[in-house]
């Protein structure tokens, strides 16, 4: 009983020393956290050893592409002297050096500022991302008023323009024009190549154009518009000289140009002319 006895007291002696040294060990990291350096404890640039190094403005800065990008430097002082003049500038992109930040392009870049007092030396980095956040700039015609016939090869795309801050930028319009009289809304969208869109709707009537008809005379049928105060002319000398006419008028004609015109209030609608041979 006695040797078992032992053996349990060197156990528990075994267990008291473990206890005591693993307390021992965390006393000791307590001890050495709260004596540790003070310049441990504050920011590599403000160290007290009198060299100080601050970005002037924002760590993350944007710029919209194509603007111009003005850098706003960093300050620096040893020992409260400012030496800000001794700061060097230096720019990188993709892990590289270059000359300046590109705004002509989206992209990220490091601007690395660095000063050097002596043996002593500090370093601090700014991120600045050139980007495009701006949709492209659409511009569509006010409302444009063709004939039936003129609708079949109308270019739909005709008097759109786009303008882009990026440079480059592509349109399209969705033709969905007919022959059939009426109202089109036309939806156009501008891409620029950074994906950024715009989508404009443009408005073409469709009205019904002047039509001839010869039989031995010559028929001319103007276009109706109830909600338009049409008047309608007609010409046998190429315009010299101008005659009145109704909505479907009758001339005894045998050859020659005749020229067949539509107004509204005096303002010129549309135009079109018939060769008689």
């Amino acid at each position: 009983m006695k040797i078992k006895n032992r053996k349990a007291q060197l156990v528990l002696f075994i267990i008291i020393v473990v206890v005591i040294l693993i307390i021992l060990f965390i006393l000791s990291k307590i001890i050495n956290y709260v004596n540790r350096p003070v310049e441990e404890v504050q920011n590599l640039n403000v160290k007290n050893d009198g060299l100080v190094l601050n970005v002037l403005g924002n760590y993350l800065t944007y710029c919209d592409v194509n603007e111009k990008y003005v850098d706003e430097g960093a300050k620096a002082s040893i020992n409260g002297q400012d030496i800000s003049d001794d700061v060097i500038t230096s720019y990188y992109k993709n892990g590289r050096q270059v000359s300046a930040i590109d705004t002509r392009q989206v992209g990220t870049y490091i601007v690395r500022y660095d000063v050097r007092s002596g043996d002593k030396t500090k370093k601090v980095t700014r991120v600045v991302v050139v980007t495009d956040g701006k949709a492209p700039h659409l511009t569509v015609p006010d409302t444009v008023t063709i004939t039936s016939d003129e609708a079949v090869n109308y270019d739909v795309e005709n008097g759109v323009m786009v303008t882009d801050n990026a440079g480059e930028a592509s349109f399209e319009c969705k033709n969905t024009l007919s022959s059939v009289p009426g109202d089109y809304v036309i939806s156009c969208t501008a891409k620029d190549s950074n994906g950024n869109k715009t989508t404009r709707n443009r408005l073409i009537k469709v009205i019904n154009g002047i039509e001839f008809e010869y039989k031995d005379k010559l028929i001319i049928k103007y276009p109706i518009n109830s909600k338009k105060n049409y008047t309608y002319k007609y010409s046998l000398d190429n315009g010299i000289t101008w005659l009145n006419a109704t909505s479907e008028e009758v001339l005894n004609v045998k050859s020659g140009n005749v020229i067949a015109l539509v107004l509204d209030n005096d303002t010129y609608i549309m135009s079109s002319t018939y060769y008689i041979k």
